[in-house]
C-alpha cells in the first residue's frame, strides 16, 4: 500500500506582490542611472568645486574628499543595485526572508535617500552658513556657475527627480508587502493528503455484508 502526497499547486501571485517586485527593479534601474551620472560628472563637479575654493584663496580648504567620496558612492551604488535586484527576485518568488530583508534594507535605503535629498534641497542654506565663517566664499549662485560649468544644465533637476522617484518606489514597496493581500503568498504552502492508493492488481476487502471475489481456478480442496 502506498501513500501519495501530491505537489502543491502553483500559488497565484497577488497584484500587490507583483507591483512590489516591479518597484524594486525600478529602484535598481534608478540606482544604475545615478551611478552612471556619478561616473560621468562627479569628477567634473569636484574639479569645479576646487576652482571655487582656489579663487577664494582657500586652496587648502576645499572639498578635498569629494573625489574620494564619489568613488565610494559608486561602489556603494553597485552594491545597492545588486541588493535591490536580489530582493526583487526573492519577493516575486514569495520568499519570506526576502520580504523581511526588503523591509530592513528598504527602510535603511529610505532613510539614506531622504537624508541625501534633504541635504541637496538645503544646500543653499548650508552654503550661506559656510559664508558666514568664510566671507571670501562666493555667493551660492556664483558657486553653482563655477562648480557646474562642465555639467549639463539638466543634471541637477534630473538627479533631484530621480531621488524623489527612488524614495517613492521604496516607500510604496514597503507598504505593499505589509498589506493583508500580500500575506498568503509568503506563507509556506500546506501539503494536501490523499487517501492511500490500493496496490496494483488488488483492492480493498469487501464490506462484511457482501461476498468476496470468486477464488481463482484450481484453488480449493482436491476432488476425488
Amino acid at each position: 500500500m502506498s501513500f501519495s502526497v501530491p505537489a502543491p499547486a502553483p500559488r497565484a501571485r497577488p497584484s500587490t506582490v507583483s507591483l512590489a517586485a516591479t518597484l524594486l527593479f525600478v529602484a535598481a534601474g534608478i540606482e544604475v542611472i545615478s551611478v552612471i551620472f556619478s561616473l560621468l560628472y562627479a569628477q567634473k563637479i569636484a574639479d569645479g568645486t576646487k576652482r571655487v575654493y582656489d579663487q577664494a584663496g582657500m586652496a587648502n580648504g576645499g572639498n578635498a574628499g569629494l573625489a574620494v567620496g564619489s568613488t565610494v558612492g559608486v561602489v556603494i551604488g553597485f552594491i545597492i543595485i545588486v541588493i535591490l535586484v536580489v530582493l526583487g527576485y526573492l519577493v516575486s518568488r514569495g520568499n519570506q526572508v526576502g520580504r523581511v530583508l526588503t523591509w530592513v534594507f528598504g527602510g535603511i535605503a529610505l532613510c539614506c535617500s531622504v537624508i541625501g535629498l534633504s541635504t541637496t534641497l538645503a544646500a543653499s542654506a548650508i552654503w550661506d552658513q559656510a559664508r558666514k565663517t568664510n566671507p571670501q566664499l562666493p555667493s551660492w549662485d556664483e558657486y553653482q556657475r563655477i562648480a557646474y560649468a562642465d555639467v549639463p544644465g539638466w543634471y541637477m533637476p534630473l538627479s533631484t527627480v530621480l531621488s524623489i522617484v527612488l524614495i517613492l518606489a521604496i516607500l510604496v514597496t514597503i507598504i505593499l508587502l505589509a498589506l493583508p493581500a500580500s500575506h498568503p503568498y509568503f506563507r509556506k504552502p500546506q501539503q494536501e493528503w490523499e487517501p492511500p492508493v490500493p496496490p496494483s492488481g488488488g483492492g480493498f476487502p469487501p464490506p462484511p455484508d457482501q461476498p468476496g471475489p470468486p477464488p481463482p481456478p484450481g484453488y480449493g480442496p482436491p476432488t476425488q
